[in-house]
């Protein structure tokens, strides 16, 4: 069977995307490649954290993945990988072209999908004129926000579970994590691991924030996403740590409530405090973590909110059970081997 995976890239490489299509194409076991003409790259575009970012629509547009030539263009090449490469099924990873060129040719269309991607929860129909054109000129049913396009794939996969994510409906499929989950051992838990990505703090704020709240704390603390390699007493910074030799260790990882870094805490059982600022998503991953008693959620990001924080989730036993818990549920759920058995089906 051949199967065409498709992550979303537009005018800027979105991370988490491409990891995830990385571990499909993995458990597929397809090669690697990616057009230039399909993907355009900006690799500095970013999202400031004084703008709030109200949905995933909104997040496709400032990318440049709704423009209507990006979306011509692309859906253009993917038609001719299809037709070239006899693609007998097309895997999305919130990728539109993807989902547009296989429903254009007849092919059947699966893809990843998640609660704050649903048009439901918020979207931006004015920002989708371009994508409307398109389906209008290759004779397609018009939508009004773009994010409908996700409900023209034949069966939608959740890299979540129910508990973190209620999405009603038929034709949804919870595989928890894509990739085996680390084991987790009962060693001794003695660090804070700090990430923030862009958008939430300036990482100045986030430097002097953590010295200021954390110096003093038991333990090393690590914080990653800093220009220079430097220590002050026991904080650490550099521009990036290997998370999967420190997770294992750590107490509590504060991060910025991205969906890789939400699920790489779950993965390793580590209470989380999430600093979300005012995008979307991370709000949502944030208030889902929250209310499952994994983690809590950081409003404002001073000293002594984050101390009290951090002391809160490393002092009560109760949000490193609760974390256990929704492991367990997502290391259950069949991961990026369950897509495979459906779409192969």
């Amino acid at each position: 069977m051949n199967v065409l995976v498709v992550p979303m890239f537009a005018l800027s490489r979105m991370g988490g995307p491409w990891s995830r299509a990385q571990a499909i194409a993995a458990a597929f076991g397809l090669p690697l490649a990616v057009s230039s003409r399909t993907f355009p790259l900006a690799e500095k575009l970013g999202i400031s954290g004084r703008k709030p970012v109200r949905s995933f629509e909104e997040v496709l547009w400032l990318t440049g993945a709704l423009a209507y030539a990006y979306e011509r263009e692309s859906v253009s090449a993917l038609c001719d990988v299809i037709e070239e490469n006899n693609i007998d099924a097309v895997y999305s990873e919130y990728s539109l072209p993807a989902i547009i060129a296989a429903r254009a040719l007849g092919v059947p269309v699966y893809g990843s999908f998640s609660f704050t991607t649903q048009a439901s929860y918020a979207c931006d129909p004015a920002k989708a004129g371009g994508v409307r054109a398109l389906l209008e000129e290759l004779g397609l049913p018009r939508v009004d926000s773009a994010l409908e396009l996700f409900e023209w794939l034949d069966r939608r996969f959740v890299p979540s579970c129910r508990e973190l994510e209620p999405i009603a409906g038929d034709g949804v499929e919870f595989v928890g994590f894509l990739r085996e989950p680390p084991q987790v051992e009962g060693g001794e838990r003695d660090c804070v691991v700090v990430y923030l990505g862009a958008g939430s703090v300036p990482q100045r704020q986030v430097e002097r924030t953590v010295t200021s709240a954390l110096g003093a704390f038991e333990g090393d603390v690590y914080v990653a996403g800093c220009q220079a390699e430097r220590q002050e007493g026991r904080v650490h910074f550099a521009s990036r740590f290997d998370f999967s030799e420190l997770l294992p260790r750590a107490r509590c990882f504060v991060h910025h409530g991205g969906q890789n870094s939400t699920m790489d805490a779950l993965a390793h059982a580590v209470p989380q405090v999430v600093v979300p600022g005012r995008v979307f998503e991370r709000l949502y991953n944030a208030e889902s973590v929250a209310r499952v008693g994994a983690g809590v959620q950081l409003e404002s990001f001073t000293p002594d909110a984050l101390r009290d924080a951090c002391s809160r989730v490393t002092e009560n036993p109760s949000f490193t059970e609760a974390s256990r818990a929704i492991r367990q549920t997502l290391a259950e759920a069949g991961g990026a081997g369950r897509i495979v058995s459906v779409v192969a089906r």
